[in-house]
């Protein structure tokens, strides 16, 4: 049975979805995968309501079992791009910080080096979608603590952003389509390539962008969807930086050596880098004992507390070992967020080095509670040079 070949496509509207399903499901020897441009119309057709939640699930189920390829990822991306306000793509972010993982009992940390780097100038946008691993600690379940607000659209963000750097937004309320990829998730029970492309977005075109993942195999697919979409023009310039996650969270494990891929698309030949950023506990145990109680307000004091292993209110709701993991997941976070600043700045020294990363990341932490012009961003400041 010969394969289906490319199909020509038409606009959304006048296109047969139906081509597309018989594309991938046509027998062991007649199925294919979908094109780049198949898989951003599909998910554009779905968006309109021109592809139906059977069609749409059917596609999603296909490709699952066949094994999701970089160009339907790439291409499902694009699409969802399309579907996007133009608004949110106007909010001057730096950072492009997907928190879509969750974590099964610790609280995320990441939070902290957020909240301190929009302190320092950086604007932060924070996205992720809290319903659709319920059994996680989600990042919005614990930006109350930290004062960090949740917009539902770019016009209150632009707002947030100016007065406070950071922002946190659900994915259904950057691009809706995405609420109902995840109620067919939900019904069918199982995983999708919405669940890799949804952290690529990147959709107020950030010039830095962060991937996590948790499972092996993802981290080359995260490495040629960023470059793919850059290479299609999807992606404006910037940088994607790759690594795996806390608990497929997108903050650093500071028990292991954590190596991150750039795919740095700053020019029009797309590089690829490594960079490995060390290990803070090495031999550490029990991190995790306890842990699933902690309340959120464990990161508001940890943000005010400039001695916490000193603190009575800190050590009556964590030991010391917990406190200890607590402030490595904040620096071994902190450290990679910073060498990425410093690589896609005009100072970057290729030189830097382990120990002058922890220096840099206990600097700024230490000098955490002090709030700088919000106009004037620490990528642009003097420090860059200091090393």
């Amino acid at each position: 049975m010969p394969k289906i070949g490319e199909l020509t496509l038409t606009s959304v509207a006048e296109f047969d979805f139906r081509l597309l399903i018989k594309a991938l499901g046509k027998g062991e020897k007649g199925s294919r995968s979908l094109t780049f441009a198949e898989a951003s119309l599909l998910i554009q057709g779905f968006a309109q309501a021109k592809v139906t939640p059977v069609q749409m699930a059917s596609a999603m189920m296909l490709m699952r079992v066949r094994g999701e390829t970089v160009a339907e990822v790439a291409g499902v991306v694009a699409g969802l791009r399309h579907t996007i306000d133009m608004g949110w793509s106007q909010l001057n972010v730096e950072i492009d910080w997907p928190v879509y993982a969750g974590k099964r009992e610790q609280l995320p940390w990441l939070l902290l080096v957020a909240k301190l780097l929009a302190n320092h100038g950086v604007r932060v946008l924070l996205h992720g979608d809290s319903q659709a691993l319920p059994h996680r600690r989600h990042v919005e379940s614990c930006i109350d603590a930290l004062d960090i607000v949740r917009c539902k659209d770019p016009l209150t963000a632009k707002s947030e952003l100016d007065r406070s750097g950071i922002v946190y937004v659900r994915a259904g309320d950057i691009a809706p389509v995405l609420d109902e990829c995840r109620q067919l998730h939900q019904e069918l029970g199982l995983r999708s390539l919405i669940q890799i492309a949804v952290r690529c977005i990147n959709p107020s075109n950030a010039p830095l962008s962060l991937r996590s993942y948790f499972h092996p195999g993802i981290d080359k697919i995260h490495q040629g969807v960023s470059q793919m979409l850059f290479k299609q023009h999807s992606y404006q310039p910037g940088v994607v930086a790759i690594f795996k996650g806390l608990q497929g969270e997108t903050e650093l494990n500071p028990r292991v050596e954590t190596s991150m891929s750039i795919v740095n698309g700053l020019q029009s030949d797309i590089a690829m880098s490594n960079v490995d950023i060390a290990t803070l506990l090495t031999a550490f145990s029990g991190a995790k004992v306890g842990q699933a109680e902690l309340s959120s307000q464990a990161l508001a004091l940890l943000w005010h507390e400039m001695t916490p292993f000193d603190s009575k209110a800190m050590k009556a709701l964590m030991s010391c070992s917990m406190i200890e993991q607590a402030l490595s997941s904040v620096q071994a976070t902190l450290m990679a967020i910073l060498y990425l600043l410093h690589y896609k700045s005009e100072d970057y020294i290729s030189g830097l080095t382990a120990e002058q990363l922890k220096k840099l990341s206990l600097q700024y932490w230490s000098a955490r509670l002090i709030v700088t012009d919000k106009t004037d961003s620490m990528v642009n400041k003097e420090w860059l040079c200091a090393v």
